[in-house]
């Protein structure tokens, strides 16, 4: 069994529009609550081998909060520059490239690749993932390379608005 934790980065500042896309970083809001769903899971005794991470600013300000508090090496993050607005096909394609050494593994990137994705797996679930917002799904499987077709179940969906 091999699990998967999809997470969409926390909620970003829009305040000046000149600044591109890519380079908008969290606001106040999501500078509390990436830490905060670090928290949690940390809580839950979760184990991460392996985090993969979009390397948009609020992506990568979303995946460093959570990893500090998971206590997860910020020199193992593999930063993956296509996971910036990634289809369906792009997460599944990580995915299956990942090493089977690998048991538990997230990926932080952005909507609507994350919502598309998460909905691919086992029919409609959400119309939207919120701001990091954690899916976590177990895979009936010993290979990544099977992703595709193994039997994915949600074990969990959480986000920050659940602690308020």
């Amino acid at each position: 069994m091999k699990k998967l934790y999809i997470v969409r980065h926390a909620k970003s500042d829009w305040s000046n529009l000149r600044i591109s896309d890519f380079d908008r970083k969290l606001n106040d809001r999501g500078l509390k609550d990436a830490p905060k769903m670090g928290r949690v899971l940390l809580q839950k005794k979760i184990t991460i081998d392996l985090i993969m991470s979009s390397t948009a600013i609020r992506a990568a300000q979303t995946t460093e909060c959570i990893a500090n508090e998971i206590k997860y090496d910020l020199k193992k993050i593999s930063w993956i520059a296509t996971l910036y607005h990634a289809s369906v096909d792009e997460i599944t394609n990580q995915i299956i490239n990942v090493d089977e050494k690998f048991d538990n593994i997230m990926i932080v990137c952005h909507n609507p690749g994350i919502t598309h994705f998460v909905n691919a797996q086992n029919g409609f679930i959400t119309e939207n993932v919120p701001t990091c917002g954690i899916i976590l799904f177990e895979i009936n499987t010993d290979n990544w390379k099977n992703f595709k077709e193994s039997e994915k179940k949600i074990l969990s969906f959480d986000f920050p608005k659940n602690y308020e």
